[in-house]
């Protein structure tokens, strides 16, 4: 009778066991689906530094305070900072990723549609921070 007893205990511990493994199979899902870059993606350093964003694209051409981007492509972010950290936002598009001196960070996303998006950054990073501004414009595919 007594070897019963610890029925409802081991159960317990079997669906706790079972829940852990299905929520850290859930996260690992959703981590890896943020982080799969898609094999076509174009690539474009961004700099932050005080106080303005520069975008150099994978040709070399360079744009500062600006982004120009085509719409229904993919685009990776390389973030870095050449001084404090900045934290680049493209909020329209869920963008957000810190940019700190002696790192790359990468985020990437694909524009859907024609349009003007407001770039920020999200990081206190000096008196001037509140004008650490820039626009993306999403195009029409030029060829």
């Amino acid at each position: 009778m007594s070897g019963h007893s610890n029925w409802p205990e081991w159960i317990y511990v079997a669906v706790v066991i079972a829940l852990m493994c299905w929520v850290g199979a859930e996260a690992w899902e959703t981590e890896r689906l943020i982080e799969h870059v898609p094999a076509d993606a174009k690539t474009i350093i961004v700099t932050g530094q005080q106080w303005f964003w520069t975008f150099e694209h994978e040709d070399g051409t360079k744009e500062i305070g600006e982004l120009h981007v085509e719409v229904g492509k993919a685009y990776k972010f390389e973030v870095v900072s050449t001084d404090v950290n900045h934290s680049f936002n493209i909020h329209d598009y869920v963008v957000l990723m810190d940019a700190i001196p002696g790192r790359v960070n990468t985020v990437w996303f694909a524009p859907d549609k024609v349009g003007e998006h407001d770039i920020q950054c999200r990081e206190y990073c000096g008196l001037i921070h509140y004008n650490m501004r820039g626009t993306l414009y999403v195009t029409e595919p030029s060829h």
